[in-house]
């Protein structure tokens, strides 16, 4: 095996069990075997004692901190070569998994030379491709799929992560698949060829992306010597014109190294036999003992034309996006920087922040606070804003709030806004609702990289404990007015009132016009001039909703879920849950008729966009700590959530606040409401169509089917015409009959659950319909046979083609075979989803984007395949779907008359398919509320 054995690098000594572990003797005492390999170093000597030096492994004795609830078991171990592994012992999975993440990206790609690029990312797609081994081609999706799994793979600037989940009885076999994977790859030439086009595909796929086209003009506004710089996605032009098949095996040879990589186990099975399998299965991937590839470099460069760049670019978005863009470290030392406190801050939306001010001056739509963070390289603080037209025209003024803003926080951070701060992490921390699966194989390996020590394996914030105010001054510093560029896209800025610059420059990969230039010194000038300083800024105020009472209360032997109010038009469930100290408020306001009239919709839709508008300062402190709510419209009415920590002061003093905006809220200045509420809505309702054309035709199906399911340019005709008093006094009265239907879940007791759902029914008490009420929309059904709808996608500049599939199954009742058929519908979705896949997908690479689903619309329930891609046309792809859905007959004929005992697939793979389907229907306290409406849909 090519790299053999290197020593590991030294572990700090406070993490380390004091034991030593030998793998190779599971089961068997360790004092047995500590005395017999003591005997055989006294015989052999030295030479014999390196030997066995060589089979340690090491246990880190400090524990994982976990959140306070978490009833998980953790352990950390690193293996004799260089892997850290954190396993994970859950009780309660039926579906278990692994995530592995190498610190190496598409950076090193100019490694190979500078033709190679998108090197680390076609590895990526190689690596599944079948191993020594198990040469048979996509072995571990094949069996993942007949085991109720499934696998993935992404590639970032410097690191690449793989993961996979499967049902929980076969994760050691898929451990043993995986792992050979990384020890033994093939890399067949055919098959090679044959992922050429999936990056392609891929590639289409983002192209119309506003996202991509924004970080492509970031990369080629950088440094051309910065490995940041280069298109690293690859594309089948640049493949086919250089010998990659050499080159994988190459790069896999180079970078693919054990001490390069961080893994993570999570499964039901004891933590020890996790341990035993890891130790087995990963103990003999290659340790070529290299050193991580580190980039630390600034891609814009102080005092160099690369900085202070005012670059434009059209990306076809209906809302104009700014962002400003500040390199804040580049150095090993500065990336372990705590960036938290002024992040928070500069996001804060209170009164006097800088969100709070720009909206007032009718400027931005919304603003958001990040850093664009690539480990051993770079990171830069970006403050993103979605712009309103006069904004658009109001970069330079946008840009001196924020410098101002910068200046008074340097002057008035303190220690006790830091402790606040920290405070609040910890207790989101601690209380926090748990990651799915794959969201945790793809994020915790490669958090593992970034962490002090193991112990901060789930969280390294926490690490940073101590107030540094030096380290709070470097980051501020960081954001001046000589170290920003700024980013501008949208469309039609040659009709714009103020004047931009030709967009002369031309991205050939993602097909974007753009300009790019160095910010006026004028600019520069008026930011620094103290003679215009920023009036009316403050920071935020000491936040009043932080809990402070996280009891769990017993579980209450009431019955569950109850109805615990039942009257004419009003009714209430509750159900108990002791998992975390939160409660949860849902509530589905019915408003008879409005919905035959697609003017009221449009008023409904501005009333409860002016409701949370003109909630949105008072309560943004509290959604820091966690409490938060939504309001969104429903072809019935609208629908309310209300979510926080169950200390009980706190959550029903945010929830009166949110109930009161709503039965009658506060009005806000005309520009705002302008810009706030009815052009955003009316973005909104105009974003489908320039959206990816399988997000359309979700859109169009609910549009055909439902009969009071208006397009949304009938709504938008309605939208501008409204002023805000107009939409105050009709939200209003179609608040003047109502039927309210309320789901009180978590922590709370039945009492608790009365008064909070008592409160919401006397605020609208008065409003309440007195008689039975019973929504009765209305669906098109369709007649036998097969019919085929063909339209052109909305965005004429799309290059997908989108198949959706739609199959009329059922009319739902309250009770009986149609409500059974409901969920089996859901269980045959969720079986088909994998095999759509990999047959449509992954062999075939007739598009990226490949899934299966149920769409519920009033009494009627659909299945649907879809699929998108850019390659082939829409009659091939047509055919290719009924070809896949009559084969797979056979397999369902199959589990239909024989069983899953007999079906090569197993019990074990439809045991975990069933517990997905589970999972669909019932995965939070939002469609357990869901559920329960089913039963009832008359007051």
């Amino acid at each position: 095996m090519k790299g053999g054995y290197a020593p590991v690098p030294q572990a700090n000594k406070d993490d380390l069990d004091s034991e030593t572990v030998y793998h190779k003797h599971r089961g068997k005492s360790r004092s047995y075997w500590r005395l017999f390999y003591g005997i055989v170093l006294m015989v052999l000597g030295i030479g014999a004692g390196f030997a066995a030096w060589k089979m340690k492994y090491f246990r880190f004795s400090n524990a994982v901190i976990k959140p306070l609830y978490d009833q998980k078991l953790y352990k950390a171990i690193k293996l004799k070569n260089g892997m850290h592994i954190l396993l994970i012992e859950d009780k309660q999975t039926l579906l278990s998994g692994v995530g592995l993440d190498l610190q190496v990206g598409s950076m090193s790609d100019l490694s190979a030379g500078p033709e190679y690029l998108g090197l680390a990312h076609y590895t990526e797609h190689a690596m599944y491709m079948g191993s020594k081994e198990y040469p048979r081609f996509n072995e571990l999706a094949n069996f993942l799929q007949t085991h109720g799994g499934n696998d993935n793979a992404f590639t970032t600037q410097t690191h690449t992560n793989y993961y996979f989940y499967v049902n929980s009885r076969s994760i050691v076999h898929g451990i043993e698949i995986f792992a050979a994977s990384f020890r033994s790859p093939l890399f067949e030439p055919s098959v090679l060829e044959g992922e050429k086009q999936a990056i392609q595909n891929e590639l289409e796929k983002d192209i119309p992306q506003t996202a991509w086209k924004k970080f492509s003009i970031l990369k080629l506004i950088s440094d051309p010597d910065h490995p940041f710089h280069r298109f690293n996605v690859g594309n089948k032009k640049i493949f086919d014109n250089a010998d990659f098949a050499s080159k994988i095996r190459w790069f896999y040879e180079t970078y693919y190294s054990a001490n390069l990589m961080n893994a993570v186990i999570l499964s039901n099975l004891p933590l020890q036999e996790i341990e035993e399998v890891a130790v087995r299965e990963f103990s003999s991937l290659p340790n070529r003992n290299i050193t991580k590839p580190t980039f630390f470099s600034n891609p814009y460069p102080t005092d160099s034309k690369y900085i202070n760049q005012y670059a434009v670019y059209e990306n076809g978005a209906l809302t104009q996006e700014l962002e400003l863009l500040f390199p804040i470290a580049f150095s090993k030392e500065e990336m372990r920087l705590d960036h938290k406190l002024v992040l928070t801050i500069l996001g804060d939306e209170s009164q006097g922040t800088i969100t709070s001010h720009l909206r007032d001056l009718g400027y931005i739509i919304d603003l958001t606070v990040s850093t664009l963070t690539f480990p051993e390289s770079f990171s830069c603080l970006t403050i993103q804003m979605h712009l309103t037209s006069t904004g658009s025209c109001n970069v330079k003024e946008i840009v001196r709030v924020i410098i101002d803003y910068v200046e008074l926080m340097k002057r008035e951070i303190t220690q006790s806004i830091w402790e606040d701060n920290f405070n609040l992490q910890k207790i989101r921390f601690n209380y926090h609702d748990e990651s799915d699966l794959k969201t945790l194989l793809k994020t915790m390996p490669g958090w593992m990289s970034s962490a002090s020590s193991p112990k901060y394996y789930l969280n390294n914030q926490l690490s940073h404990s101590k107030y540094k105010r030096e380290d709070i001054d470097r980051v501020l510093n960081k954001i001046n007015v000589n170290n920003i560029n700024i980013i501008q896209g949208g469309a039609g800025f040659d009709v714009m009132e103020c004047e931009f610059p030709v967009l002369d420059k031309y991205d050939e990969i993602f097909k974007t016009r753009y300009h790019s230039s160095k910010i006026p010194s004028s600019w520069i000038k008026y930011w620094q001039s103290s003679s215009h300083v920023t009036k009316g800024l403050s920071i935020p105020s000491k936040n009043e909703f932080i809990p402070t009472d996280f009891t769990i209360l017993p579980l209450s032997r009431l019955p569950q879920p109850s109805i615990i109010l039942d009257e004419d038009g009003f009714k209430a469930y509750w159900k108990q849950d002791s998992s975390l100290p939160k409660t949860y408020i849902n509530c589905k306001f019915f408003i008879p008729e409005y919905h035959k009239d697609p003017e009221l919709v449009a008023i409904l839709r501005l009333y409860l966009e002016l409701v949370s508008e003109s909630l949105d300062t008072v309560t943004y402190p509290a959604s820091t700590a966690e409490y938060r709510y939504n309001l969104s419209p429903l072809s019935e009415g609208f629908k309310l959530r209300v979510e926080g920590f169950s200390d009980s002061d706190k959550f029903f003093k945010f929830l009166k606040l949110v109930v009161t905006a709503l039965k009658d809220p506060l009005p806000i200045t005309d520009m705002r409401f302008k810009y706030q509420v009815q052009e955003l809505i009316y973005d909104q309702l105009n974003k489908i169509y320039k959206d990816q054309p399988f997000r359309q035709a979700f859109y169009l199906a609910r549009t055909f089917f439902q009969t009071y399911s208006y397009d949304n340019r009938e709504i938008n005709a309605h939208i501008l015409k409204l002023n805000q008093q107009q939409v105050l006094e009709e939200g209003k009265k179609l608040l003047k009959k109502l039927a309210i239907k309320c789901f009180a879940f978590g922590n709370l007791d039945v009492r608790e659950a009365l008064d909070h759902v008592e409160y919401i029914r006397d605020q609208f008490i008065s409003h309440i319909l007195k008689s039975s009420y019973s929504y009765r929309g209305t669906v098109v059904v369709l007649p036998p046979g097969r019919w085929i709808w063909q339209t052109p996608v909305l965005n004429p500049t799309e290059t997908n083609n989108c198949i959706f599939v739609i199959n009329e199954i059922s009319a739902r009742t309250v009770s009986g075979p149609s409500l059974r058929k409901s969920i089996l519908l859901t269980l045959l979705a969720t079986i088909m989803k994998d095999p759509a896949y990999a047959t449509l997908r992954t062999q075939e690479q007739l598009g990226y984007t490949v899934f299966t689903g149920t769409l519920k619309m009033l009494s009627v329930d659909y299945f649907y395949l879809l699929l998108q891609g850019s390659h082939y046309t829409p009659e091939v792809m047509m055919k290719r779907v009924v070809e896949f859905l009559n084969s797979y007959k056979d397999t369902i004929t199959h589990l239909t008359t024989h069983g899953t005992t007999e079906h090569p697939n197993g019990d074990d793979w439809f045991a975990a398919t069933k517990q997905e389907a589970i999972n669909l229907l019932l995965s939070t306290p939002e469609s357990q509320f869901l559920q329960i409406s089913l039963v009832s849909s008359t007051f």
